[in-house]
């Protein structure tokens, strides 16, 4: 790397971590605002919602890195085409490829933090942020694990599955004891929450009895459990909080068992293409520059940075959807498409500069 190359690449460093401090700055106040309504549920108190902000930073760096390095991108390398340095640098040689390569240059080691951060930082500290809250608020009878929820109700212990939403479950397992001794295992295919209960599907009921195992089936059954939809939120994993190896291995999970698993699958290729998404983003911000915003100013750089961002996050939401209803669209296209229709842009952008 020679010097023009480290003194963009440093421009451009130093603005993204600016603006990326900025946003999980943001994030963690809004985030400790929202926790802190939370303060009173069972023992949560301050303390704890100061902590689980803590530990939910590292999930807002990995979420807002692309956000950041578009904009930090723009600011850095605004600087500089503010200041003809960009003009000085093509005048003496140094091409716009070489500018690009700069700035790939100084996206690598981002992108490589950013993967390492998501395999191994993030999963573990929210799922231990998420596990803390619950154990708090819930006085510890409620615990997710990667493999379903756990909750003790009584004197029942209950395993689900698969949290479908947070009124709708699937493959519940319920273990009633009677002094210490197990009584009955229930297992329901389906529970969904309708009007202020619970009602089980498609039930099979063993209890154990001092003349064996009595077995029977029902459809239906009302479920009296002080498991409810809002304590389900506050302890449930979401998708994107599974690393890729465990997305990968969820999904594969799912379809052992004969589950839908599209959804999953769409968060597993978003999460696999992350790291190019903010590549992207940084040669975006270098075609801009190049392009309709060399003149202009930095409110109005960050203005078209941001407008762009959300363009990119509705793309990424519109045509993952899109791939999960649609029979002909792998769903690894829909989440790669926002990116490729981004180079495009980028490609448009600076052939037409040229012209």
């Amino acid at each position: 790397m020679n010097v023009l190359e480290r003194y963009i690449g440093k421009t451009i460093l130093s603005a993204i971590l600016l603006t990326l401090f900025v946003l999980v700055g943001l994030g963690a106040i809004i985030k400790f605002v929202e926790e802190f309504r939370a303060v009173g549920q069972g023992n949560y108190d301050g303390w704890h919602a100061a902590y689980y902000t803590i530990l939910m930073i590292p999930r807002d760096i990995e979420t807002f890195f692309p956000i950041a390095a578009l904009l930090g991108s723009l600011v850095g390398l605004g600087g500089l085409a503010s200041r003809s340095e960009l003009v000085v640098m093509q005048a003496s040689g140094f091409s716009r490829f070489k500018i690009g390569v700069a700035v790939m240059k100084t996206a690598i080691p981002l992108v490589l933090i950013t993967m390492i951060m998501g395999e191994w930082g993030v999963p573990q500290t929210e799922q231990f942020a998420r596990n803390m809250r619950s154990v708090a608020q819930t006085g510890g009878t409620m615990l997710a694990t990667k493999r379903g929820f756990w909750a003790k109700d009584n004197n029942k212990f209950v395993y689900i599955q698969r949290i479908h939403t947070d009124k709708d479950l699937r493959n519940i397992l319920i273990y009633e004891f009677e002094n210490r001794n197990l009584k009955s295992v229930l297992k329901a295919k389906k529970a969904v929450f309708d009007k202020q209960h619970w009602v089980l599907n498609n039930i099979e009921k063993a209890e154990i009895t001092q003349n064996g195992i009595v077995r029977n089936k029902e459809k239906t059954k009302l479920w009296k459990t002080s498991i409810t939809p809002s304590k389900l939120g506050v302890v449930s994993l979401k998708a994107e909080s599974l690393s890729l190896s465990e997305l990968k291995d969820y999904v594969a999970f799912l379809k052992q068992t004969g589950q839908d698993s599209k959804r999953f699958e769409i968060t597993f290729w978003r999460k696999a293409f992350e790291p190019l998404s903010m590549a992207v983003m940084m040669l975006l911000a270098m075609s801009f520059i190049f392009g309709p915003l060399r003149s202009s100013t930095t409110g109005a750089k960050i203005m078209v940075g941001v407008i762009a961002g959300f363009g990119f996050y509705v793309a990424n939401i519109v045509f993952g959807n899109l791939s999960l209803v649609v029979p002909w669209m792998p769903i690894m296209f829909g989440a790669l498409l926002p990116s490729i229709l981004c180079v495009t842009i980028v490609w448009w952008l600076l052939t037409k500069k040229r012209d």
